[in-house]
């Protein structure tokens, strides 16, 4: 796990901008910073840098990376988990390695088959800078899923620059900033940025599954080499057989991401998610439990993840994190991210990922990426609902003003208001909408640019029900673009990484070739992952209901938190009518109404416009 930046310029690469690139990534790769270089026709036109975070070969795997016969070269940011079956295979052919890098297994795989092919074998995260000599071209590449960032900005004078963050991107010289309107308004809309457009304009995101060749006088036009399938609809199939075909997947993805050179740790919640990963770690031996315990009433999972540990034999350490935690870490997350994220889990998630790092690990597994396979959230039903439903909306809405509100996590009456408010238009507008802050009709016009990604998302997933289309607009709206980043930026901000065995890719195409009806049933979610836990994990773990993981950011937002929302009118006025903003104010303050995702991804948006 690193944090890569580089140039291609077909003019020639400055040698000093990489350096102080890769300065800006310390946080991603305290281990180590290293610089390579490719040429064509006797001048330097590729830069690569590595600001390394030693998790596999710690002595001898620094980075950039050529292969054993000098052909290409390779900056990695991620972990390629069946380098050692790979190796072996390459071995075998009379390649001769240098190093037990995961890195030079994969630039010698790039050189013996190329890249396309290099790609199909690989299972892992990553975000790669590859070139190649002979002919001198190169690429930047992203995993399937879109676990590790990789950002990207056209140069005035031909070429581009690269890097796993966009505050690397700060140090090429020449470079005018600006924000992207509509990629704040999808953090208004959405809590996150979606699609290939970062939040400062002329900046791009590249996305999962995709490459970039670096080509003289291009245009720049990413490819994909990878989409998800589409979860295959219908009811039927043997529960038992898929059920024991997803327990192999997960014990060879769980494996796979416990081969380190380092101790790898577990991230737990006493959900189901997270002790199935923990249970089958805990299968290869003792293991190292790690939690947060969030100080209020519904939302504290420290006693199941306590509860849970027990019955799994494992170490556990707990960090607790209440009120009196806000301030500090409200500046340090906020400061530090990039890109706005309107994600309040990403606080306490901020506080796991230290506890991590102060007890001296550097990878823990997660539990991450199972809802959006097998159907963990409560939109699965909310699409079955929306048709029987929506002609009692406006007075079910009615009703609900008059009920009292609850401030305990996702609460029955909060999904409730939310799911009448939006049951109407058609499926992935309403889906987006739960999933989200702010309603369109609230900002008024909404940029095109802003809806193009779920337009296209939607349109891939048509061909399947209900339960399938909501799985995949989550898989790729939800989970790749505010999920896995909140995870990357609050666990590389303390040089730790994250491996989950759920993004695996064939655990990903395996649960997408089972039927909905074997991930959801009645109102009974993940039901394959259910029946393959059951011989793994507690009965008190597979019986206990979804829980998100959260913050209590509104009850907060009228407590400690208050003073965020002073001036939100002003600092947003060009995004949110001020009269809206103030109503939207008084109402969650006065407790007429929860807003509390509505105003927190405006305080998000508000603080990381006024750092500029």
């Amino acid at each position: 796990m690193c944090g890569i930046a580089g140039i291609f310029a077909p003019g020639g690469v400055d040698p000093a901008v990489v350096p102080a690139m890769l300065a800006r990534l310390r946080h991603r790769g305290p281990d180590g910073v290293g610089v390579a270089q490719g040429e064509r026709a006797g001048r330097c036109v590729f830069t690569a840098g590595t600001a390394r975070l030693a998790i596999v070969d710690p002595s001898h795997g620094a980075q950039p990376l050529w292969d054993p016969s000098g052909r290409v070269l390779v900056s990695l940011n991620g972990e390629l988990y069946n380098h050692r079956r790979l190796r072996q295979e390459l071995a075998a052919r009379g390649v001769r390695f240098r190093t037990q890098s995961d890195t030079e297994v994969f630039a010698a795989l790039i050189a013996e088959v190329g890249l396309r092919s290099a790609l199909d074998q690989a299972c892992g995260m990553f975000a790669l800078a590859v070139w190649e000599r002979d002919p001198a071209r190169g690429w930047l590449v992203r995993d399937r899923m879109g676990v590790k960032p990789l950002y990207w900005r056209a140069l005035p004078e031909g070429g581009l620059a690269w890097a796993s963050e966009p505050r690397a991107l700060r140090e090429v010289p020449g470079l005018r900033w600006a924000e992207n309107p509509a990629a704040l308004q999808s953090v208004l809309l959405y809590e996150a940025v979606l699609g290939p457009d970062a939040a400062w304009a002329e900046v791009h995101r590249l996305e999962a599954g995709h490459l970039l060749p670096l080509e003289d006088g291009a245009r720049w036009r990413p490819a994909c080499w990878w989409e998800p399938p589409v979860p295959r609809p219908g009811r039927g199939g043997d529960l038992a057989r898929w059920a024991r075909s997803l327990d192999g997947a997960l014990q060879v993805a769980v494996s796979q991401r416990l081969d380190a050179d380092v101790p790898v740790g577990v991230v737990l919640s006493g959900g189901l998610d997270s002790t199935t990963v923990a249970a089958h770690a805990a299968a290869h031996g003792p293991i190292c439990t790690f939690s947060v315990a969030v100080d209020a009433p519904g939302f504290d999972e420290g006693p199941f993840a306590r509860r849970a540990a027990a019955a799994l034999r494992a170490e556990h350490r707990e960090v607790r994190f209440g009120p009196e935690d806000l301030g500090e870490t409200i500046d340090a997350v906020l400061s530090h991210m990039d890109e706005p994220l309107a994600d309040s889990s990403l606080l306490p998630s901020w506080a796991l990922y230290r506890l991590v790092a102060a007890a001296g690990y550097k990878c823990v597994l997660s539990g991450d990426g199972a809802d959006e396979s097998f159907g963990g959230y409560p939109t699965v039903h909310a699409h079955r609902l929306a048709p029987l439903l929506r002609p009692f909306a406006p007075a079910a809405r009615a009703a609900l003003k008059r009920l009292p509100r609850s401030g305990e996590g996702v609460s029955p009456d909060y999904l409730a208001r939310r799911f009448f408010d939006s049951v109407g238009g058609p499926w992935a507008e309403r889906h987006m909408a739960w999933m989200g802050a702010w309603l369109p009709e609230e900002l008024g016009p909404v940029a095109p640019a802003v809806m193009a990604p779920i337009a296209r998302w939607a349109a891939a997933a048509d061909g399947t029900d209900a339960v399938g289309r909501a799985l995949y607009l989550d898989q790729r709206a939800y989970l790749t673009e505010c999920v896995l980043v909140k995870v990357d930026r609050a666990s590389m901000a303390h040089g730790v990484e994250v491996r989950s065995p759920f993004l695996d890719h064939r655990v990903v195409t395996l649960a997408a070739d089972m039927s909905s009806g074997m991930k959801v049933q009645g109102w009974e979610t993940k039901r394959v992952l259910r029946a393959a836990a059951s011989a793994r994990v507690p009965d008190f773990v597979l019986q206990r209901p979804k829980k998100g993981f959260g913050s209590p950011i509104g009850p907060w937002l009228r407590g400690p938190a208050r003073p965020l929302l002073a001036g939100l009118d002003d600092a947003l006025s060009d995004l949110v009518a001020p009269e809206r903003m103030r109503r939207t104010i008084e109402e969650h303050l006065s407790g007429a109404a929860d807003h509390r995702r509505r105003l927190w991804s405006a305080v998000t948006v508000a603080r990381w416009r006024a750092r500029g």
